[in-house]
């Protein structure tokens, strides 16, 4: 478990393996959300190795912030986190 104030930055690869850049990781690891992202994500096969690559969606201006769409799986209602992407188009959750 991370100290505390350390935030958890988890990335799904697939239905078996999640990579945790908690306490080790790119600048990527603080990507955050949006419901209109401007990135995509990938996880490529770079010589046997798993690589995360974030990709622009369009061109970015100087000083926009980089955001992807986490893709969080359909949650029971009770469990589901809210977003504050603030994107016109906010899945609210």
């Amino acid at each position: 478990r991370p100290p505390q104030g350390i935030g958890c930055y988890m990335f799904r690869i697939d239905d078996a393996e999640v990579v945790d850049a908690t306490m080790h990781g790119s600048a990527a690891r603080f990507i955050n959300h949006s419901c209109e992202p401007n990135c995509y994500s990938r996880v490529i096969h770079v010589e046997g190795h798993k690589h995360i690559v974030i990709f622009a969606l369009r061109r970015i201006l100087r000083g926009e912030e980089l955001t992807y769409d986490y893709k969080f799986p359909i949650e029971e209602p009770a469990a589901k986190l809210p977003c504050n992407c603030g994107a016109k188009r906010c899945r609210r959750f």
